[in-house]
């Protein structure tokens, strides 16, 4: 699911960025298959819950699984969210300096994740700080977008829709620093 995850995010900020409808839709037709995973996931689980009573550590292991799952999930729908908008055309609306803005917050969300998904199998201790300050990163960004978009960046319709994007991106940052901070239940701590 993190693959996924962060491929879908990467292509979603690609998409937006050169305006290409048709690769937009492929994105957005893909998300299905992150939903998928996610609900085998949970019905595993539920399973294993069932029939072998796992205890200690591999509970809260399972725990954890089962409270990071819906967090891929939801940040895959982000992405495909952004994706989508692509696939109506929203990045021929956009001005150069808000295409590169898009890409620092496109990379920057792709970085959090690389950075959750490597905590996920590493499980730093420092990877939650990190991310923090990073999603602070990301916050300023969406700070500054929704000022330039104040400020008439573009005509109404496409200032809402980019106005959302912006929203999209600072979630994924966010969704990106719970995940982390969820390990720490599977570690024991």
């Amino acid at each position: 699911m993190f693959e996924l995850l962060q491929a879908s995010l990467s292509e979603a900020t690609q998409v937006l960025a050169s305006g290409d409808v048709v690769a937009a839709r492929e994105v957005v037709r893909r998300d299905v298959v992150i939903d998928e995973l996610d609900h085998e996931l949970e019905e595993s689980i539920v399973r294993i819950l069932h029939l072998q009573s796992p205890m200690a550590g591999d509970l809260r292991y399972l725990v954890t699984v089962l409270r990071v799952a819906p967090e891929l999930e939801r940040s895959a729908d982000l992405a495909e969210h952004i994706a989508a908008r692509a696939a109506r055309g929203l990045g021929a609306s956009l001005t150069p300096e808000l295409i590169s803005h898009v890409r620092r917050m496109g990379d920057l969300a792709e970085r959090m994740w690389a950075i959750a998904a490597a905590a996920w199998s590493d499980w730093p201790t420092t990877a939650v700080a990190t991310l923090e300050a990073l999603d602070d990163e990301m916050d300023a960004l969406h700070d500054d977008l929704t000022q330039r978009l104040h400020l008439g960046a573009l005509p109404l319709g496409p200032a809402v829709e980019m106005a959302l994007v912006g929203r999209f991106y600072e979630r994924l940052g966010d969704h990106a620093v719970h995940v982390t901070e969820r390990l720490s239940y599977a570690a024991g701590d």
